[in-house]
């Protein structure tokens, strides 16, 4: 099972990072792949139409992702479709956006990617590995998506992680 693109939301980043139309195996996904699983990837800043991050990998790189962000049309659907309060938006908001025309993730010609190191293939394994990362940051809350195509993002991530056994209340629980 794969670490990334779990839902529609972290999907549309992970095709960023591996394209349905690839004719030959990229051999910079492995490194990327690992680089993302394990802690590679630092100081991820996501804000509209941006995203920077920190690659520490044989040095330190500086990964900047710009995207076009929807207009004030697309913005007032996307909240109208996204009411509701938490974070977790269902796959059914993804294929509502979709169907208006508006997919949450950027298409790969509307991205642009740079990265401080010097390889010159692009993208370089540290923008796939941030690709990656998105896509797992997306997967765990997918508003994040809506945030980067410029919505305000009115629900800040709580600090807590879990919520303890002790908390909850079995009688209660699916009510």
């Amino acid at each position: 099972m794969s670490d990334f693109g779990t839902t529609a939301w972290g999907r549309d980043w992970q095709r960023l990072a591996e394209p349905t139309s690839l004719s030959r195996p990229d051999p910079a996904l492995p490194r990327a792949r690992s680089l993302a699983r394990h802690g590679h990837i630092h100081s991820v800043e996501m804000r509209s139409g941006e995203i920077t991050a920190t690659v520490e990998h044989n040095g330190t790189h500086q990964v900047r992702v710009e995207m076009p962000t929807w207009n004030e049309h697309q913005l007032q659907y996307a909240q109208h479709v996204a009411t509701g309060g938490s974070d977790d938006l269902s796959d059914a908001v993804h294929t509502a956006l979709v169907h208006n025309g508006q997919p949450p993730g950027p298409e790969q010609n509307s991205i642009t990617a740079t990265c401080s190191c010097r390889s010159r293939k692009r993208p370089c394994a540290h923008i796939l590995a941030v690709f990656f990362d998105i896509a797992r940051h997306l997967d765990h809350r997918p508003r994040l998506a809506l945030v980067l195509r410029g919505m305000n993002d009115a629900h800040p991530t709580t600090t807590t992680a879990r919520i303890p056994i002790g908390l909850l209340d079995p009688a209660h629980f699916y009510e």
